[in-house]
């Protein structure tokens, strides 16, 4: 993973150039679905500057190669949007030392760490203090499926278990949850013509808007709460 907190400059330390070929060697070991046509995604999304030859092919720096990692780690391990890391770039190329804005600082570093891992019941029991019968009561409701869990469910776990401090149930969740599903639709229904053209480019603008829009969701959701919780402090 990369370490985001050590890097405080970006400098092209050799004149090498590479191909796109050479590139997906060194990068592909630790990003299996790295592709040419994900390496022009990048370029069109201004997060990475290749050089073009006389016969226009790319060719790639050092420093390109790095921006490339960092990006894909950022992506990968952090779930930023695309625009958020092209500006901790920036911010980087201009000396600066930034934070990253967006990351979820509830989410325990080890489940950033394997997002893919999957919990036994017990396991997730462990992780959030969560009971069998608020794992059943959120059963029931679709918050939660059965087992093996993802580390998404981790954190609706904690969530639920949060929430039962205040009283709030895992039914009084039935309208969050159809409320997710309505929006799950909604991007699906933007995104599934970008998804249709079957390429790794493809895949990946299709995330990036759908990251996009969800955010979108989260930020007018937490505004229209916001906006009548500061009601109850004046």
């Amino acid at each position: 993973m990369v370490q985001v907190a050590q890097v405080t400059s970006i400098t092209a330390r050799s004149v090498k150039l590479l191909t796109i070929g050479q590139v997906l060697s060194l990068l592909q070991p630790n990003f299996p679905d790295l592709s040419p046509s994900k390496l022009r995604f990048l370029e069109e999304q201004k997060l990475v500057f290749p050089q073009r030859t006389e016969s226009g092919y790319r060719k790639y720096t050092e420093q390109d190669v790095e921006r490339v990692k960092i990006a894909l780690e950022l992506q990968r391990d952090k779930y930023l949007p695309l625009k958020v890391i092209r500006q901790y770039l920036t911010d980087i190329d201009e000396g600066k030392t930034p934070t990253l804005p967006g990351t979820n600082a509830t989410v325990t570093d080890h489940l950033r760490q394997a997002p893919s891992k999957k919990f036994t019941e017990l396991e997730l029991i462990a992780e959030t203090a969560i009971t069998p019968a608020l794992i059943e009561d959120a059963r029931q409701v679709g918050l939660l499926a059965d087992a093996p869990y993802a580390a998404a469910d981790v954190e609706i776990a904690k969530a639920i278990v949060h929430l039962q401090r205040f009283g709030i149930a895992p039914r009084h969740l039935r309208g969050i949850k159809a409320a997710a599903d309505r929006e799950i639709g909604i991007i699906e229904g933007v995104v599934a013509p970008v998804l249709a053209k079957h390429d790794t480019a493809s895949r990946s603008r299709a995330a990036h808007y759908a990251l996009e829009i969800s955010n979108q969701f989260a930020a007018i959701h937490s505004e229209l709460v916001r906006s009548v919780i500061s009601k109850m402090d004046q």
